[in-house]
């Protein structure tokens, strides 16, 4: 078996015709040389994060299996009647001063399809106030014309007792501030109003802010939280709301009683202070990353950011949360991994047969922000290169999603950053001549094959990986005396 690294640059991507112009080979020299002396090709990545990335890479499907299992329950129309739908019937209707908060984390259009089904279906039995609060996770500004459609559509279902309360980004909750901010909003319903939610999503498209970074704003008044009600997390994967609770007990605001709110599920959420019960279960995949490394005997080791490895292993481990001997983390929060010598320590220092590192651009703020980082990872690039050349090892330089969005530079001048839709691969290995191999167009899940083959050429699946065919090999000979 050989020792194969893949050298990631998450969010990096071929860069699209409305592009700010970053990439050159004066920025990246190192990469320019590798994408001349190695093998290089480009892959499909629609993604444009690390979830969805390491999703497709890992197990090479588009979008969580969760919403197979909901569309299935829809179709067959066992969802009017799970345990929990029954128990929110009944115990809403005791008392008409309880209210239901849906909290809906809205991937895309499919989201709100399948939460109408829920919806229509409450609609019946249900006489207490159900605010559905919005939790955008999309990262495209593209996506904004979809939403526009969605929130007509909901507006137009939703009844009298059934209004949308707060809507805010994802990734905006990360900032501990901003989720101080979004339970105060629940708590005291103040802040910023939007009667009028086709405007208010005119104006995060003209500020150029992606869905997932919008900050709090509610729609309808009365959708306070109070003690007693209900909460529902209609969530597609696992998100963690244990700090809900932890800080609507610390905020001085209002005082209310966590302990009397009842909670559930879609699928299952984590929670350090109490069990959550839940509609569905998630469903595992039966090909997966880790499975493949294994199948060869082979052992992986991932660099990446302490708080993305708990979701990078579920993803790996095809939807399991499971921990592996095969699969090991190696944290780079101290930003060793921008550092040559320690990288090449680090490489000397673990005998897994798989290295993934990790780079991102998703954190640059500014446009210039990701041209240093890429001249930075580009250093690295050189000196892995030369390593792995050394020792006859594999090197692949690729990125699993690209990033679109709108930034400055250090002029202040607002420009399009798009990556999406294409990532770069590189091969860099003595084994692969290019004389004799190319890297085929494909997905980032044809390059995890192609490292697994690449480490043991028994696996099956070459990926991108394709061997030229002697006929033509004539054409690639180098004539006598070359070296």
């Amino acid at each position: 078996m050989k020792k194969n690294i893949l050298l990631l640059i998450n969010g990096f991507g071929i860069e699209q015709k409305d592009s700010y112009d970053i990439y050159s080979a004066e920025l990246m020299p190192n990469m320019d040389r590798l994408t001349k002396e190695g093998l290089f090709s480009s892959l499909s990545s629609t993604d444009l994060d690390y979830k969805s990335g390491y999703r497709s890479f890992s197990i090479g499907i588009k979008e969580p299996l969760s919403y197979s299992i909901v569309e299935n329950s829809i179709s067959t129309g066992d969802y009017k009647n799970t345990q929990i739908m029954r128990y929110l019937y009944t115990q809403l209707n005791e008392d008409n001063e309880k209210k239901l908060h849906i909290f809906c984390y809205w991937d895309n259009n499919r989201t709100i399809e399948q939460l109408l089904y829920f919806i229509k279906e409450m609609k019946l039995y249900i006489k207490s106030k159900i605010f559905i609060h919005l939790i955008m996770t999309q990262q495209s500004l593209n996506d904004y014309k979809d939403m526009d459609r969605s929130f007509t559509i909901l507006n137009y279902e939703l009844g009298d007792n059934i209004k949308l309360g707060v809507v805010t980004g994802d990734q905006h909750l990360e900032n501990l501030l901003a989720f101080k901010d979004f339970v105060k909003t629940l708590a005291t319903e103040a802040g910023e109003k939007w009667k009028d939610l086709n405007k208010k999503v005119e104006v995060l498209f003209q500020t150029k802010t992606i869905p997932a970074k919008a900050r709090t704003f509610a729609v309808n008044p009365g959708f306070g939280v109070n003690d007693n009600d209900f909460f529902l997390f209609f969530n597609y994967s696992n998100v963690d709301i244990t700090r809900y609770f932890k800080e609507f007990e610390v905020q001085r605001y209002r005082k209310i009683d966590t302990s009397t709110i009842k909670t559930y599920s879609l699928f299952p959420v984590k929670c350090d202070t109490r069990q959550i019960p839940f509609m569905y279960n998630f469903a595992v995949s039966s090909t997966y990353a880790l499975q493949s490394i294994e199948s060869i005997g082979a052992k992986a080791i991932i660099m990446a950011e302490k708080d993305k490895c708990p979701y990078i292993n579920y993803y790996m481990t095809g939807l399991r949360n499971t921990i592996s001997e095969n699969l090991k983390y190696l944290s780079v929060d101290d930003g060793f991994i921008y550092d040559a010598d320690k990288v090449i320590q680090t490489l000397k220092a673990y005998p897994q047969e798989l290295v993934i590192i990790n780079y991102e651009i998703d954190s640059c703020v500014k446009i210039d922000d990701i041209e240093e980082r890429l001249r930075k990872i580009d250093v690295i690039i050189g000196k892995v290169a030369e390593f792995t050349l050394a020792n006859n090892y594999g090197l692949f330089i690729s990125s699993l999603y690209g990033i679109e969005r709108e930034m400055y530079n250090n002029k202040h001048e607002l420009h399009k950053v798009n990556f999406s839709i294409r990532v770069p691969v590189i091969a860099y290995d003595k084994g692969l001549p290019g004389g004799s191999y190319s890297l085929s167009e494909g997905t980032t899940n044809d390059l995890l094959n192609a490292l697994v083959h690449n480490i043991n050429g028994s696996y099956g699946n070459s990926g991108i990986i394709k061997k030229k065919s002697s006929f033509f090999s004539f054409l690639y000979k180098k004539p006598k005396g070359d070296k």
